[in-house]
């Protein structure tokens, strides 16, 4: 008999606020026709309290919540405090993905405090606005990189960083604030047509990869 834990992750896209205007985004492709709203109080409430019987089946070991940011981030959301209230009540873990370009080292420290079972996740491309920018355009690189490092002095912190052709070379500096500040690195090679990896470096950034045991995958 397996011992291994099964878990089960629910996605809620919370708002379709943006604070960025990535250049292959969903969001950004059909801005004239996109909807910005948020997802109501009332509503998470509701569609999470009465399927609780559904949500906890007994078929998963753990539940996870995650807010993600595909086409808006989630910090970005008026009332995101009450919605990891609630979704606490019934997920044994929160996770936040963001470009981490909003709010500030105060509210992470706040959310991270109150909220024990909530985690973030930081997409940031760059360490630099002129490197970051380039793909994760109007994003305030340094307050990213600030709640980042905030959130990781409270707990289980990682960064998502997608490798294109005009940020490969930032990796080896990556890897050393990773280690520094004990922050879980997760790496995805850009597979759309924007600035897209090729082979040659490629070659080298799996190599680095490997040798300090980091995970990555391709983002299509």
């Amino acid at each position: 008999m397996s011992n291994q834990i099964k878990t089960c992750i629910f996605n809620f896209e919370i708002t379709s606020y943006c604070n960025a205007d990535c250049p292959s985004c969903f969001r950004t492709l059909n801005r004239d026709h996109f909807s910005l709203k948020h997802l109501s109080v009332d509503d998470f409430e509701f569609l999470i309290l009465n399927n609780i019987k559904f949500l906890k089946n007994n078929r998963y070991d753990k539940l996870f919540a995650k807010f993600c940011g595909e086409v808006g981030d989630p910090l970005l959301h008026p009332n995101i405090d009450q919605l990891i209230s609630i979704a606490e009540t019934v997920f044994d873990r929160v996770e936040i993905y963001t470009n981490g370009g909003v709010r500030n080292s105060k509210w992470i420290k706040n959310i991270l405090s109150k909220h024990k079972k909530t985690r973030f996740i930081f997409g940031i491309d760059g360490l630099t606005d002129e490197i970051n920018q380039i793909y994760r355009v109007n994003v305030k690189t340094n307050l990213a990189l600030k709640n980042m490092i905030e959130s990781s002095k409270h707990g289980y912190t990682r960064w998502d960083y997608t490798i294109f052709n005009h940020n490969f070379h930032e990796l080896p500096k990556v890897l050393n604030l990773v280690k520094k500040y004990n922050i879980d690195l997760l790496c995805r090679f850009n597979g759309r047509e924007f600035n897209k990896l090729d082979n040659a470096n490629i070659a080298k950034c799996e190599k680095t990869l490997k040798e300090n045991k980091i995970s990555y995958y391709i983002c299509k």
